[in-house]
């Protein structure tokens, strides 16, 4: 019962909270361009009503425990494509992605584990780095699997202290990537931006 707890829990952070989260941040934005341009508004409008319906499919899904939209009929790399054309669109921040190596099949939860460290790293990215494009590569290295998500934001000094909100976040993240039998590791220099790096077996 505690082990499924702790899985909604993660689950609706990092589905329910962060859909929540660029919900609001489009409405402000359609808010501030209401006066000067309602075509820009619209289209914040309609960003936020398309990040509610994901959201809301989301945590349905997560409650069923069934595998990510975004994954549904998808490989990890498309699925990730698909997340970094989202955020950009959302973000105006420029992402991509790159793949390298041999693909193997991955089981579905640990592909579930690097979708989810590749979402939370952008929605801190986007939160918190200022930065102007983001690079999420996933590397096939033989029995480990690896990915990267790497800014050119303004970075941070030291361990980053618990969320006030009490959300998982990046201790959310370490406990997903341990239960598949990974790890996580947050690379960081103050004004040269942020790398996240979660490696897996394969």
């Amino acid at each position: 019962m505690l082990a499924e707890r702790e899985r909604l829990a993660r689950e609706i952070h990092d589905t329910l909270a962060q859909a929540l989260t660029s919900v609001v941040t489009q409405l402000e934005a359609a808010e501030s361009r209401l006066a000067d341009s309602p075509e820009q508004a619209r289209r914040h409008l309609d960003l936020a009503r398309r990040a509610a319906r994901e959201g809301l499919g989301e945590v349905r899904r997560s409650v069923s425990a069934l595998r990510p939209d975004l994954l549904e009929g998808h490989t990890l790399a498309e699925a990730l494509e698909r997340l970094a054309t989202r955020w950009s669109a959302a973000t105006g921040v420029l992402a991509t992605v790159r793949t390298s190596g041999e693909v193997v099949p991955l089981h579905p939860d640990t592909e579930t584990a690097l979708l989810r460290t590749a979402q939370e790293a952008l929605a801190n990215t986007a939160r918190h780095a200022r930065a102007t494009r983001a690079t999420v590569t996933l590397s096939y290295l033989g029995d480990v699997v690896t990915l990267d998500v790497d800014d050119d934001g303004v970075g941070f000094r030291g361990v980053p202290r618990p969320r006030a909100d009490g959300g998982f976040g990046l201790a959310g993240l370490r406990e997903r990537l341990v239960a598949v039998g990974g790890r996580l590791e947050v690379e960081t220099v103050p004004g040269q931006g942020t790398t996240v790096v979660a490696q897996v077996p394969s």
